[in-house]
């Protein structure tokens, strides 16, 4: 059996958004790991909340939603932005302890984990065509980690913890929020960076928690004094984290969780060339053949989907 397609569903726009935030996506997380040496998390979520919340006051009045955008679920609106707030720190607690290559393939057990999820719990049963795809990108990030080679550290397990939340996160999405406008699922999101900037930076600020500091400067460190130039790498951030915010919700509205969970994939690839741009990170061959095998694994459900057309069912398309 093929994976279902709702109404409403657009399989290859839902692709492009995913592509296309997962290259952003990528970005972002350089910036932070090029940021971690100047600035704490918490400094981080403020700043770039004092930034992105109101553009996207801005986008909704512009929209003509000068009111509250309605919620159809307050609760899996706040459960889905725990879950990726909980996802962003564990994750950007490992960018200054691994390399972002490294960071980035680890994370990338994700689409196993939302294809498992996604056919226990959002009722989208998967063809052996699809399972094929995830798996030969599954594969593809063990070529790339080499859990047994000098690369593996126990910081390695803090993305695939953050890479289950995740998971967790856009199966909620898809099947609790699927109605929810994406950017009042932005804006949720960023409420919530917010208020644990806030916390977080208040509680460090007056603690006593100056040995933790000393381990782990980037979580535990009080606010750091920064210059004009930190300042606008924090405001691409916060620009780059609202579109990204914006069109993964809108990806796993409008597609099934497992699909696009697999075109995640592509971050490998961004997450490498953004390596090289801005730190210098060559891969080695066993790199680029991991890779390859991700880029393979999107193709193959690719040339599985390419033919459904929005509100027909896949059972009833012909290869």
């Amino acid at each position: 059996m093929k994976p279902n397609v709702t109404h409403g569903d657009n399989t290859t726009r839902g692709v492009a958004l995913i592509v296309g935030a997962v290259f952003l996506l990528a970005l972002a997380d350089a910036l932070v790991k090029y940021l971690s040496a100047s600035i704490t998390l918490w400094q981080l979520y403020v700043l770039a909340s004092s930034v992105s919340l109101p553009t996207l006051a801005g986008l909704i009045i512009a929209q003509g939603k000068a009111r509250p955008l309605p919620l159809k679920s307050l609760r899996w609106v706040g459960i889905r932005s725990l879950l990726l707030l909980l996802m962003w720190v564990i994750y950007y607690m490992a960018l200054p302890l691994i390399p972002l290559s490294v960071a980035a393939v680890a994370i990338y057990t994700t689409p196993l984990f939302i294809a498992i999820l996604a056919s226990m719990c959002s009722h989208e049963p998967l063809s052996p065509r699809i399972w094929g795809g995830i798996l030969c990108g599954f594969i593809g990030v063990v070529v790339v980690l080499r859990p047994t080679g000098d690369a593996f550290t126990p910081a390695t397990l803090l993305p695939v913890m953050a890479a289950v939340l995740y998971a967790l996160a856009m199966v909620t999405t898809r099947r609790y929020c699927q109605e929810e406008h994406p950017l009042a699922l932005a804006l949720g999101l960023n409420l919530a960076f917010l208020v644990a900037g806030g916390c977080f930076s208040v509680l460090f600020a007056f603690a006593d928690a100056s040995s933790l500091a000393e381990q782990a400067p980037f979580l535990f460190g009080p606010w750091q004094p920064i210059g004009i130039d930190e300042l606008i790498i924090i405001a691409a951030y916060a620009l780059l984290m609202v579109t990204i915010n914006t069109g993964v919700a809108k990806a796993y509205q409008i597609a099934p969780s497992a699909l696009v969970g697999t075109f995640d994939y592509a971050y490998l690839l961004f997450a490498g060339l953004w390596g090289y741009l801005l730190f210098h990170e060559v891969p080695d061959g066993m790199t680029w053949l991991g890779m390859s095998l991700t880029l393979a694994s999107g193709l193959l459900v690719l040339r599985h989907t390419a033919l459904v057309k929005p509100g027909v069912s896949p059972d009833d398309t012909h290869h």
